[in-house]
């Protein structure tokens, strides 16, 4: 079956480098800044918190490893749209699409605006919050309608002055943090603490901060070599946020009180201001407002090409296929920004974290899991396979460019972790889980709707 895109061989492509860059930068966005705060209304330990974000790093490691070979047997854009599409029905696959364009993209690029707002608020006191937010996104389109080497060299540019910030918010943390490692030791308490069900919402808070770890599996067709480049820069990525996030916090834990840090949502302003004072914690909220813009940028980036992909397989939303003569699908991109100016005008943060990451985990779920729902139908068809005229089975080369290793644990592993979160979840915020299940079922419903046969 051909891939849904009809494209020129002859178009530009971005490399690993980038790749890996984009991944960063659109995990680490908002999350590791904002969760914290929220996670500690029911976590009281540093070290239950630390315990969390390295589950999160794990999982997200565990679920990269899985894409990296679902990538290479399905190499073309569309993520979770295309992925379900081929390996189950094309009902998942519409409702995927739809989750990942307002759950994966639309409410992660406002949470991200929404931060923004709140730290330029922070230097600024003066300036709104929500006009900072609407100031970025419209500057952040625009700059990506030009075209594909433009996006790229803008992309890498302010990836490159995040790292920047990252190890300045370090190096600040480790010299100057007073409060004593003890916080962060294990003791009877905290193990007891991490078997809670508030430690599975707060998990949910680490899934949102690590969301972003699968980001080039939707612009697979525009990576040169995609069969192998996407799978390392998804893992290659993963680590280095896992790793940059236990290092963060460790430095939000060790430099401002937890008492101060409860129920806040600008967390690096606090942790700033105790470590430089208010003049320096100004500085460094507006230099996170400008790190932010990194990730804002990549899915603004991205998003769109989920729209563009599914437009070409939906009749309903083939106006949404078009590109510009340099291949910029530009109107999903302003149909994208529509639905964030919507969002930033009527939605609250905690909420729409909490409903958003209902149906993105659980389109990674399927995802994750697809590839031993195609290894075992491999095997099947081993009996009777089907040869090209070179006599070799195209899933099975595709899988040997990047096997994912320890097969099956990484994926079983990533979907215990999902599920049990998932479950900690709907038990302790049933109503705001109510709107992640209507997302779900918008996309079922859709499905009708929207129907063609999948092109072959």
């Amino acid at each position: 079956m051909a891939p849904p895109l009809s494209t020129s061989h002859a178009r530009p492509k971005i490399g690993l480098i980038t790749c890996i860059f984009l991944t960063v930068a659109i995990t680490i966005g908002n999350g590791i800044y904002t969760s914290l705060g929220l996670q500690l209304l029911t976590i009281s330990h540093g070290f239950t918190i630390l315990a969390l974000w390295g589950l999160g790093g794990l999982c997200a490691l565990c679920g990269a490893l899985s894409y990296a070979e679902l990538a290479a047997r399905l190499p073309h854009s569309g993520g979770e749209y295309y992925y379900l599409s081929k390996i189950y029905h094309p009902a998942l696959g519409t409702m995927a699409g739809v989750i990942t364009l307002f759950a994966g993209f639309v409410a992660p690029i406002s949470l991200a605006c929404m931060a923004f707002g709140k730290y330029l608020h922070a230097c600024f006191p003066s300036c709104s919050p929500l006009g900072a937010s609407i100031m970025l996104i419209t500057l952040v389109t625009i700059a990506h309608l030009f075209n594909l080497s433009f996006s790229a060299a803008f992309q890498d540019i302010i990836t490159i002055f995040k790292f920047g910030l990252i190890a300045l918010f370090l190096y600040l943390g480790f010299r100057y943090a007073s409060i004593s490692p003890r916080v962060l030791l294990p003791s009877s308490a905290t193990w007891h603490e991490l078997l809670q069900p508030n430690s599975g919402v707060a998990l949910l808070f680490c899934f949102y901060a690590y969301s972003g770890w699968n980001s080039t599996a939707y612009i697979a067709d525009d990576v040169a070599t995609s069969q192998r480049t996407v799978g390392w820069s998804l893992v290659i990525g993963t680590l280095l946020v896992a790793l940059i996030y236990l290092l963060l916090n460790v430095v939000f834990l060790l430099s401002a009180p937890i008492g101060d840090l409860r129920g806040v949502i600008d967390v690096g302003t606090v942790v700033a201001t105790n470590l430089v004072g208010t003049a320096g914690g100004k500085i460094m909220a507006l230099l996170i407002a400008v790190g932010l813009v990194a990730g804002v940028s990549g899915m603004t980036w991205i998003g769109p090409r989920i729209t563009q992909v599914m437009g070409q397989n939906l009749p309903a939303l083939f106006w949404f296929s078009h590109t510009s003569s340099n291949n910029i699908p530009w109107r999903a991109t302003l149909l994208q920004y529509g639905f964030i100016i919507v969002v930033l005008l009527t939605s609250s943060f905690k909420m729409l974290l909490i409903a958003t990451q209902i149906p993105i985990q659980l389109c990674l779920l399927l995802g994750v899991l697809g590839i031993i729902v195609l290894r075992r139908r491999e095997k099947r068809n081993a009996v009777a396979p089907k040869l090209t005229n070179h006599g070799t089975d195209p899933l099975a080369c595709a899988a040997g460019k990047f096997p994912c290793p320890f097969y099956p644990v990484p994926s079983l592993l990533f979907a215990t972790i999902s599920i049990s979160a998932l479950i900690y979840t709907i038990t302790t915020n049933f109503q705001d889980a109510l709107w992640g299940f209507f997302l779900i079922a918008l996309g079922l419903v859709l499905h009708p709707v929207f129907k063609t046969k999948f092109r072959s």
